[in-house]
């Protein structure tokens, strides 16, 4: 394995690591939304309108 190589898997893992990072960030946050609108809907007294 020659460095050249090695740079170029560890450049890869970075990215792919990146992207789960920016991933689980924009899973949080949408969560974190979901529940707020949840929690205001129930304070208000309003239900599911299925």
């Amino acid at each position: 394995m020659t460095l050249l190589t090695s740079l170029r898997e560890l450049d890869w893992t970075r990215g792919i690591r990146f992207w789960i990072l920016v991933a689980a960030i924009f899973a949080t946050s949408e969560t974190a939304f979901l529940f707020r609108r949840a929690a205001l809907m129930h304070r208000k007294g309003g239900g599911d309108n299925v």
